[in-house]
């Protein structure tokens, strides 16, 4: 066995279909229907009688789909296949990191209708503990107080109740006391800035990497969210000072050419935000964007890594970022070029989506792109009559329809000249070397 080259083979001790070998000896990675995560027992130091002879035998077929694990999925297609699962990389900061947090980082959370229930149970507990306690006297102290009590509390309930609906109602405490209290310690003219967002997103972050709290994804999801809004919060007070100069300056030509937009959207709000949010958004959709992109990017990173667990965090901040930056920019780009840079976010969501198997995220992926499809042609139509607006609707449907039809010829080039490109895969990669 000592000579057995590394690579993905079936799991001797049957415990998954695949276990990683290293060359020397078999490893906690393992896979399952090509999604890769760490085995709880470990490499376990117990060695079988005798090795299963189908344990250093690797599926026959394409080598792409040895570890895939569905025989019947379009080869052509990457996206219609579970990824190959790969072997353990060198570690590095962030993989060393990561492998501390256990299956917390490679595990996506498994949904569950008594623990969701009992983390909404537990906000709606830390509301009213604050309604209750701090009263109509409120004040930034007893906020504070109140708030940090709570986070103590929920840490608590957290390290010493292994009840899964107590630590769920914990985790619903901790995203109300996090906020509230950064909000208290940081504001003190009835207005937030960058201070607080920054605050309640290195609690955020650091709830999420410490003992206690450690791997709760929802908690790195708003921690996240909260980064990109320090960064949207800095630019927008830029902008606002920018201003503030223009008018002791008495330059009113720059004011006017500048300062116009930026003065209506924090005056004016819109029609589903409350002034007090797009003050602090205005008209810096390109921050959205932007971190959509880093957070997209970060979580295709993982889902190759196998950290589909932290990367359903990335994900999640990133699909939010990405919609709320297409809406700012939209009117930016026009009434042509606002729909189509709605579908092109859409279609990258939904590449990233696909590419880790998550559905949710394909789904909103898609949505986004239907949209932007739709107010495309409705744009170019112009319909003025309930018959010329379903027609929209046919043809919008017809070209998302095609479109997918029309790609295939391409994905499938694109995939064999990566086949061509690859070579034959070396010696001992998935099969024992011949004697």
């Amino acid at each position: 066995m000592a000579e057995q080259a590394a690579g993905w083979y079936n799991d001797p001790y049957g415990r998954f279909q695949q276990r990683h070998w290293d060359g020397a000896a078999w490893t906690e990675h393992v896979a399952t229907n090509g999604v890769q995560q760490v085995d709880p027992m470990g490499a376990s130091t117990v060695v079988p009688f005798a090795t299963p002879a189908s344990a250093f035998r690797s599926p026959a077929g394409d080598a792409r789909t040895a570890h895939g694990f569905a025989a019947t999925a379009d080869l052509s297609d990457p996206n219609a296949q579970a990824p190959l699962p790969q072997p353990p990389a060198e570690g590095n900061l962030v993989t060393r990191f990561l492998d501390g947090m256990g299956d917390d980082a490679r595990l996506r959370p498994r949904p569950s209708l008594r623990t969701a229930l009992a983390g909404i149970g537990g906000v709606m507990v830390a509301v009213g503990l604050l309604i209750a306690i701090v009263g109509e006297n409120a004040s930034r102290g007893k906020l504070a107080g109140v708030s940090l009590v709570l986070l103590l509390a929920a840490l608590v309930l957290r390290l010493l109740v292994k009840i899964p609906e107590v630590q769920a109602a914990a985790v619903g405490m901790a995203v109300v006391a996090i906020p509230t209290f950064a909000g208290a310690a940081t504001i003190s003219d009835g207005s937030g800035g960058a201070l607080t967002y920054l605050l309640g997103a290195a609690l955020f972050l650091a709830a999420w990497a410490l003992k206690g709290f450690r791997g709760r994804t929802l908690l790195l999801g708003l921690g996240l969210l909260t980064m990109v809004g320090v960064f949207s919060t800095l630019i927008s007070d830029v902008s606002q000072d920018k201003c503030e100069t223009y008018i002791e300056d008495n330059d009113f030509d720059r004011y006017f050419e500048e300062c116009q937009s930026y003065v209506s959207d924090g005056s004016a709000g819109n029609l589903f935000l409350p002034n007090s949010v797009t003050d602090n958004l205005g008209d810096q959709g390109i921050v959205y964007l932007v971190s959509a992109a880093v957070l997209l990017a970060a979580t295709w990173w993982l889902d190759r890594r196998g950290y589909h667990g932290t990367g359903t965090g990335t994900v999640v901040a990133g699909l939010i970022s990405a919609v709320a930056g297409a809406a700012l920019l939209a009117d930016e780009f026009g009434d042509t070029g606002g729909p189509i840079m709605v579908v092109v976010v859409g279609v990258l969501v939904c590449l990233v989506g696909a590419h880790g198997a998550r559905r949710s995220t394909t789904w909103w992926g898609a949505l986004l792109a239907s949209i932007g499809a739709v107010a495309f042609v409705a744009v170019q139509w112009e319909p003025q009559s309930v018959s010329s607006t379903g027609g929209v609707a046919i043809v919008t449907g017809a070209v998302l329809i095609v479109a997918p039809l029309i790609g295939a010829p391409l994905r499938r080039a694109l995939a064999q000249r990566a086949d061509d490109g690859d070579g034959d895969p070396p010696t001992g990669a998935f099969d024992p070397p011949v004697a």
